[in-house]
């Protein structure tokens, strides 16, 4: 476990820039990650969330011995902000050409409500992350249960939709078969305890912090259900 040095870090522009920029990196390099990467590891970044918000989450644990405590959260706001922001920059450049981007109002106001979760979700993430080395133990597992909690959520999202579908539709036959999606979802949630069992080093956080992934993971999958119910809505659909 990390100790938490008493004195406050004296920070510098270039290590607030850096933080800020893993944003931009993540959201440009998205796309190209979901193409290089096995299957799973790719529809992290561009299928689910987990992807983005773990990067938000060990971004948070690096910049909590290198910046002031009130720069965590903003640096995490200013990165998920920058990343959707190119991630659709790119996703334009790639479908309509360079071009394209010279008309913002048509390709990045679309995206208004993944701004604005980005703003909303970046603090909390990066400050989770900072509370993962943290010397009080509450704040360890709750940063180590937000951190396997993500991929817990994304491995139930499709789940627990599926199961719905076939309660409230008991009689339609589904097209393909469901076994794919419940070997993704067991591999997010393998990944999620694997980081976990990682980055707890302190004297019994590891079966803590496991067991802190459940309620994390729940209320994370109910956040996540709500903001993609209010974007279906809204006819924006997803990020991929």
């Amino acid at each position: 476990m990390r100790k938490v040095d008493p004195r406050p870090p004296s920070p510098t522009p270039l290590v607030f820039l850096l933080a800020a920029l893993a944003g931009p990196a993540l959201g440009a390099l998205s796309l190209l990650v979901a193409a290089l990467l096995p299957w799973g590891f790719g529809a992290l970044f561009t299928d689910a969330a987990a992807g983005w918000c773990a990067v938000a989450i060990l971004l948070g644990l690096w910049a909590s011995t290198r910046l002031a405590p009130w720069q965590v959260p903003v640096c995490g706001a200013v990165a998920l902000l920058s990343a959707v922001v190119c991630y659709y920059g790119v996703a334009t450049a790639l479908t309509g050409g360079p071009g394209a981007l010279l008309d913002p109002a048509g390709w990045l106001l679309p995206a208004w409500l993944w701004l604005l979760a980005a703003c909303a979700a970046g603090p909390v993430l990066t400050t989770a992350g900072a509370w993962i080395g943290h010397e009080r133990r509450a704040l360890r597992m709750t940063g180590l249960g937000l951190l396997g909690g993500v991929f817990l959520a994304d491995a139930l999202l499709p789940v627990l939709d599926w199961v719905h579908f076939r309660i409230v539709s008991p009689e339609v036959s589904l097209p393909l078969s469901p076994v794919p999606m419940f070997v993704q979802s067991a591999f997010y949630a393998l990944l999620g305890v694997v980081l976990v069992l990682v980055l707890a080093r302190g004297p019994g956080d590891r079966p803590r912090a496991l067991a802190a992934m459940v309620p994390a993971g729940l209320l994370w999958y109910v956040g996540v259900w709500g903001a993609q119910k209010v974007m279906f809505l809204s006819g924006m659909g997803y990020l991929g």
